[in-house]
């Protein structure tokens, strides 16, 4: 149980080991990744297994609910999910106006298999004198799909983002998680102590992923890495039947967090013949270099990585 505090003082302890920190940090990484993406799985499952009566309607409400269109410059056609043809989309994780986790998903069930570019949110884009990070936060998600697919140079028609300050909803949903924290820190009114906490409340959950700390880069890095303990908490509890039997909560859930440009006959299309593909992942981490551009140390994608990336997508759509 957390325990909560009057005092509305912030303070954070970092208590780490820097023994064998690297393989932690990549292995956080790559479940992170792996955990989003049955995220989605379980989001298109849901779609797929309350189709019918009122249920139908729950759905199509949400859907619409979640539907967010945006005003992009690029253009790319979404081809038909009904004839189960490969396509790409872009997943945004966000907190407010940062962007966590940026993945290109392509998705073909002729090859039966999702393939995943993961890109860090720090790499620099000299097209736009700005991160992916600045770029999301200056110009939303159209800039960013705008910005990634003139990089990538291949088509993204569609996008999904997903808030992890909503995350909350989804524990309170699945009753309550536990989980192991590394930090002592107070926020809104709420302690948390390093060890096993229990998580319960919506308030709670929303107190422990509030940024805190006054060095702003390792207080982005604790969150984001408290964001991947709910996260990783949550997923196998929502995987258990009662995920079904609690259908109305969770599409709540995912109604308040998700926004996308996938219409509801979108939805139930990859709900119907696209589930299946996420059981087989094919993963690329992008590998960044470092240079120093006006001055301040950049990360940068070399020529190599970027033709790496549009040809493992590329190779991903081909039938």
């Amino acid at each position: 149980m957390v325990k909560q505090k009057k005092e509305p003082d912030i303070m954070e302890s970092r208590h780490r080991r820097a023994k064998h920190g690297g393989s932690r940090s990549k292995n956080k990484k790559k479940h992170r990744v792996l955990k989003i993406i049955g995220f989605i799985v379980l989001f298109f499952v849901l779609i797929s297994g309350v189709m019918l009566g009122k249920a139908y309607m729950d759905v199509k409400k949400v859907s619409d609910k979640s539907y967010q269109a945006i005003d992009r410059t690029t253009q790319a056609k979404l081809p038909s999910l009904k004839a189960k043809s490969p396509f790409s989309f872009l997943f945004l994780g966000i907190n407010g106006k940062s962007v966590n986790d940026i993945l290109v998903l392509t998705m073909n069930p002729k090859q039966d298999k999702t393939t995943v570019v993961s890109l860090n949110r720090d790499i620099y884009l000299t097209s736009e004198s700005a991160t992916i990070n600045e770029v999301y936060s200056k110009k939303g998600v159209s800039g960013t799909i705008d910005a990634l697919q003139k990089l990538l140079g291949t088509d993204i028609p569609k996008y999904m983002t997903f808030d992890m300050s909503g995350l909350g909803d989804f524990v309170t949903a699945v009753g309550g998680i536990k989980i192991q924290n590394e930090t002592h820190f107070i926020s809104n009114g709420y302690e948390f102590k390093p060890g096993t906490l229990t998580l319960e409340k919506k308030d709670e959950v929303n107190a422990f992923l509030t940024q805190v700390g006054e060095d702003t880069k390792k207080a982005e890095n604790s969150l984001i890495e408290r964001e991947q303990a709910v996260l990783m908490a949550v997923i196998p509890k929502m995987k258990s039947k009662d995920t079904i039997l609690k259908y109305n909560q969770f599409l709540n859930a995912f109604g308040s967090n998700i926004k996308t440009d996938f219409v509801f006959g979108n939805l139930k299309a990859l709900g119907l013949h696209y589930s299946g593909v996420l059981g087989n992942i094919n993963k690329e981490n992008l590998k960044t270099s470092k240079t120093m551009i006006d001055g301040k140390d950049q990360k940068i994608l070399t020529e190599d990585q970027v033709n790496k990336a549009h040809d493992k997508i590329q190779s991903a759509l081909s039938e």
